[in-house]
C-alpha cells in the first residue's frame, strides 16, 4: 500500500468533467454550455441539480451541495472551487 499524496485533480480534468456531466444533465451537446453562464441561465433546476451533484460526487469524489452550486454561480466558479478545495486538502 503507497503513502505517497494523490495529487490534485488537473485543471483540465475538473473542467472536462464538470462541463461534461452538465451537458449530459441537461440534455444538450457540450458546446451548448458555456461556463461563465450561470446554472440557472442554462436551465439547471433544483431537481436537475440534486442529480448533478450527485454525479459530482461520484466522478470527482467532491462535496458539494445545490446551495453552494446556487452561491457559486456558474460552472467556472464551481471549477475553481474544487481546484481550491483540492489544493487544501
Amino acid at each position: 500500500m503507497s503513502t505517497e499524496p494523490t495529487e490534485a485533480p488537473a485543471r483540465d480534468e475538473v473542467e472536462s468533467t464538470v462541463h461534461r456531466l452538465l451537458a449530459e444533465i441537461l440534455y444538450v451537446e457540450p458546446e451548448e454550455v458555456d461556463l461563465e453562464t450561470g446554472f440557472i441561465d442554462l436551465g439547471l433546476d433544483s431537481i436537475l441539480a440534486v442529480e448533478y451533484v450527485a454525479q459530482l460526487k461520484s466522478e470527482l469524489g467532491v462535496s458539494e451541495t445545490i446551495e453552494e452550486l446556487h452561491d457559486l454561480g456558474t460552472p467556472r466558479a464551481l471549477v475553481d472551487h474544487i481546484l481550491a478545495e483540492s489544493a487544501a486538502a
